[in-house]
């Protein structure tokens, strides 16, 4: 005789609450997987509509014409380098002329205006300068001296 004295196996029964509830849980996982499914496919679908817009942003950029989106690989990266590395090496099969010397489109208004905020940092007078103007102007005594301090100060 065993050291266990549990005899009766016929305790264990399952009512219809528990069954309905498995029937539930069953339910809502098949809901939360159909749920999972559709938004992959609109991640995936998002995900392809950047790469494509990238890439024609890309080759935009370039000067090439955006049907040529459609023959780069999906292995290549969307970045400009890669697109423009792809498209330097197989610019011969699609007639295009790759120039080694190459410019950034810069608007000239914006390369005029950084010139000039870059002399005017360099020529500018700092802060202690103007403290010290500032002094001198307090402690001027006379008008002479208020006038030789504007004059040397450039103000």
């Amino acid at each position: 005789m065993s050291n266990y004295d549990y005899e009766d196996d016929d305790d264990f029964t399952m009512d219809d609450s528990s069954n309905d509830l498995v029937k539930q849980l069953r339910k809502a996982s098949k809901q939360k997987d159909r749920e999972l499914q559709e938004l992959r496919s609109q991640f995936e679908g998002l995900n392809q509509m950047q790469r494509d817009r990238a890439i024609k942003d890309a080759l935009a950029s370039r000067g090439v014409n955006s049907k040529i989106a459609s023959f780069i690989p999906q292995d290549i990266d969307p970045t400009e380098e890669s697109v423009s590395k792809w498209l330097e090496e197989y610019a011969d099969v699609f007639g295009i002329e790759v120039s080694q010397t190459q410019t950034p489109n810069v608007n000239p208004a914006d390369a005029a205006a950084y010139k000039r905020m870059t002399n005017s940092a360099d020529s500018g007078t700092s802060p202690e300068h103007n403290g010290d103007i500032m002094q001198k102007l307090m402690n001027a005594n006379s008008k002479e001296e208020l006038d030789d301090v504007i004059r040397l100060s450039g103000l």
